[in-house]
């Protein structure tokens, strides 16, 4: 357990110098961007955009698993956060964050919200080919930055984003598993 830890220790370490080197205003531009886009308030406005889109194209079946998906996933985050209390990267700078470390609220509500957005695109035959690989090529474009944007602002250490986006994956598996299972029931 001891040597884990120190891996993780080693790599938290490596990944913040790595990003305190290339700091500069361009970058500090376009990641406090992706940071307002990873916020809570920007998943939840973009959520609820997302929901009323997917509600008058897909039906609101997919509208309820994405807020579901979404609240469900702040919910864990807080849960886990409160249970670890893993104290912030004391050199953060540029941006304020509050509360526990790990695992990174950003990087799990960006994986549920952007994945489930780009499954149901891609997912949707009615949007024309190009359209969904944009949109999906677009949803992991955002994803990874904005975990990016977070080890830039030295806001979270490497091993909080790793694990924001395990616990989302997870939580996106189960949705699909259960929006998966509701259509194989309703036939």
């Amino acid at each position: 357990m001891l040597a884990a830890r120190n891996n993780a220790s080693r790599l938290d370490e490596s990944v913040a110098d790595w990003f305190a080197s290339i700091h500069n205003g361009t970058l500090t531009d376009l990641f406090k961007v992706m940071t307002t886009l990873g916020s809570t308030v920007g998943i939840i406005a973009i959520t609820l955009v997302l929901a009323v889109w997917f509600g008058w194209r897909q039906g609101w079946r997919r509208t309820v698993l994405l807020i579901a998906g979404v609240a469900g996933a702040y919910l864990v985050n807080t849960l886990v956060k409160s249970g670890f209390d893993r104290a912030r990267p004391a050199m953060a700078w540029g941006i304020e964050a509050d509360g526990a470390s790990f695992p990174s609220g950003n990087a799990m509500l960006a994986i549920v919200m952007y994945s489930l957005a780009a499954i149901w695109i891609a997912t949707d035959k009615s949007i024309h080919r190009a359209v969904r690989w944009t949109a999906a090529a677009i949803a992991v474009l955002l994803i990874i930055l904005m975990g990016v944007s977070r080890l830039y602002f030295s806001v979270h250490y490497a091993t909080d984003i790793i694990g924001g986006y395990a616990a989302g994956f997870v939580i996106v598996c189960l949705l699909m598993a259960l929006a998966r299972g509701k259509r194989l029931n309703s036939r």
